[in-house]
């Protein structure tokens, strides 16, 4: 028999090992594939698809990231395969296979996975290409979807890359075959584990490690964000490696105490291997407990923007176009008659229509809680408004009274200074004022005209018909009109911004619904082309623990082979296991949640408003993937258990 042919027998033999590994693999070639094809597609080369190509900039940040999580994910994965094969390998050396013949079978069954990996990936990548340039063109709102093609470079680059990382691994992990290691071989998995042991100053470093990082993600505020930051992660990250390292097996101690628990059943076994199994895979369970912290909070962050976002656009601008309307001549305006023509041009509607009266506050400076807000102009003007006005627009339960001579100040993102008190001064015309602010309100009215309106001051009625007396007062109104459809409103908007002066575009407003529009297509784009990583991401870290079993798997078979003689059912040996398998898996998943949950509270904290719910729905799809995962995997192990171990049925 020769290399070639035994080393395709042992790849054959050992499938159901290399599954995992397999389509691990074979997806991160499919995506990395999937994400180039785009960037070379001729469409988006040649410019025809321009919108396509503003996001090329992030799907190339994509392709390196896959490349260095690929790299990374193989290392590991073939360094476990190594590790789970120590009694065969003993077997070789014993029937008298030198260590160089030894390295180059398990070179040449590396590659033989690596390079069919990589060809199904592609294939998989080609097959699947079509979906994600249709998903991608719907994001896009492109006119003509993107045309199914297979770039030639991606295939040659795909191929390069991935042979690439296979053969610098397979030689890397090949060489790392140390002289003393083939003596041990033999007995690798015979091994005592010695007993279970902690240390106490660990135990405390890592209990007062989280919950000052909690303390601290809970606490934190725009203020102390970029003194705690860094902290509440040095924190998280030492006290998550502690936890299993050292807290797992202070609390299986106190498990084994609890006599009615531990020794009820198979608990005994359960809990008895549980703290070996988390204690040897404490590295691989803080590592992905990290990076699925991270990932979730990431997407969580993202998913939170997208839906904020989309809500704070209407909140801060209600009306689809407003402008200013003022009596002084210098002052350039917007011709409601061009308005109008183009809403009739495009069969528009206009489905509300408002307008606010005031005057003009210029030069203010507004003192909150002993900090002076000028909004980085002393030249910039607001608006203040009756309290009559005000109450006829908000419509609110909580109607203003105010006494003469104090004033209110309403912005919508104002929430963080609603608690506060200060005052408000500038000049009305030719006089200078001062007001104590007694309230701050969050009330949107119309739409923020950087230098007309950029917050709202609301007075008495009796105090503004004072300021109208006052020299040279500029009053003025704001229109706005909300317009029927959203998206067929954009060619309009854009046809409207040609009618407009440069100097009449600093009085008008009427770019939200063209903000909004870019602003949900770019974070449904990073969430469509993230969910991918994600996915690459979930599934490569649920094969790393599938692989770190089976490094274990000739100690369980041998484990249940003992206990199967003494009585042991298939349903008990499946209970322990599906039990043990199933901690290993979620507590990285849970742990991390809980990590991603504190970092989306701190997020609410910094945005001042409560988010953390919409980022449930990243978490739960999380945990959905986990238990699919799970119980492939499980069931996997059974089997191979199973048919090791021969219990009694």
């Amino acid at each position: 028999m020769t290399f070639r042919s035994l080393a395709l027998k042992n790849v054959k033999e050992n499938w159901r090992s290399y599954s995992a590994f397999f389509l691990s693999s074979l997806f991160s070639v499919a995506i990395f594939y999937i994400y180039y094809a785009f960037l070379v597609h001729p469409d988006v080369v040649n410019g025809k698809l321009f919108a396509a190509n503003q996001v090329r900039t992030g799907m190339s940040f994509c392709l390196y990231l896959i490349a260095i999580f690929s790299f990374i994910f193989i290392l590991y994965s073939s360094g476990s395969f190594l590790k789970s094969r120590k009694k065969e390998f003993g077997l070789f050396s014993l029937f008298g296979m030198t260590r160089v013949q030894l390295r180059k079978l398990v070179f040449i069954e590396n590659m033989v996975i690596g390079l069919l990996s990589t060809l199904a990936g592609i294939a998989a990548g080609i097959l699947f290409s079509k979906l994600f340039f249709m998903g991608l063109g719907a994001i896009l709102e492109l006119e003509e979807q993107i045309r199914f093609a297979v770039p030639i470079k991606a295939v040659v680059m795909t191929i390069i890359i991935f042979v690439g990382i296979f053969f610098v691994i397979t030689l890397y992990t090949t060489i790392r075959m140390g002289k003393g290691q083939i003596i041990e071989l033999l007995k690798a998995h015979k091994q005592p584990k010695g007993e279970l042991k902690y240390s106490k100053w660990q135990v405390v470093v890592g209990l007062i490690s989280i919950v000052f990082g909690y303390g601290l993600a809970v606490t934190m505020s725009p203020v102390t964000f970029i003194f705690t930051a860094l902290p509440v992660l040095a924190f998280v990250v030492t006290g998550t490696y502690l936890l299993y390292s050292q807290l797992s097996i202070v609390f299986l101690n106190v498990l084994k105490r609890r006599k009615n628990l531990f020794y009820n059943k198979t608990n005994m076994l359960i809990i008895g291997q549980l703290g070996y199994k988390i204690k040897d895979n404490a590295r691989i369970l803080f590592t992905i407990t990290i990076l699925s912290a991270v990932v979730m909070t990431a997407m969580g962050t993202i998913y939170v923007l997208h839906t904020s976002g989309k809500n704070q656009s209407f909140v801060e601008s209600p009306y689809a176009v407003a402008w200013v309307e003022t009596a002084d001549p210098n002052v350039e305006q917007l011709d409601r008659k061009v308005l109008d023509e183009l809403i009739a041009k495009h069969e528009l509607n206009v489905s509300k229509e408002q307008q606010i009266n005031g005057l003009k506050l210029e030069q203010y400076k507004l003192n909150i809680n002993e900090i002076t807000y000028s909004f980085g102009n002393d030249e910039l003007s607001t608006m203040i408004i009756p309290q009559s006005e005000f109450n006829d627009k908000v419509k609110s339960s909580k109607q203003l009274n105010l006494s003469n001579e104090e004033a209110v100040v309403s912005k919508s993102y104002f929430n963080n200074l609603v608690d506060y008190t200060g005052t408000i001064k500038g000049n009305v015309g030719d006089q200078a004022i001062e007001l104590p602010v007694t309230e701050i309100r969050t009330d949107t009215v119309m739409n923020t005209i950087y230098y007309w309106s950029y917050f709202l001051v609301i007075v008495s009625d009796e105090y503004y018909e004072q300021l109208l007396t006052h020299e040279n007062v500029q009053t003025f109104t704001i229109h706005g009109i909300e317009l029927s459809d959203l998206n067929k409103s954009l060619p309009m908007l854009e046809e409207l911004s040609s009618h407009i002066s440069e100097a009449a575009d600093e009085n008008v407003h009427y770019t939200r619904n063209i903000v909004y529009q870019n602003f949900v297509q770019s974070t449904s784009l990073t969430i469509f082309i993230g969910m991918f990583i994600c996915l690459l991401f979930f599934i490569a870290a649920g094969s790393l623990i599938y692989f770190k079993l089976f490094t274990e798997r000739d100690e369980d078979v041998a484990m249940f082979k003992g206990l199967s003689r003494i009585g042991m059912t298939y349903k008990e040996m499946r209970k322990i296991i599906t039990t043990q398998i199933g901690i290993i898996f979620f507590l990285p998943c849970i742990v991390g949640i809980i990590h991603a949950l504190f970092a989306m509270l701190a997020l609410d904290s910094l945005l001042g408003e409560t988010y953390w719910m919409y980022a449930m729905i990243v978490f739960g799809i999380y945990v959905v993937m986990q238990i699919i995962y799970f119980i492939i995997a499980s069931n996997s192990y059974l089997h191979s258990i199973g048919k090791g171990s021969n219990p009694v049925t």
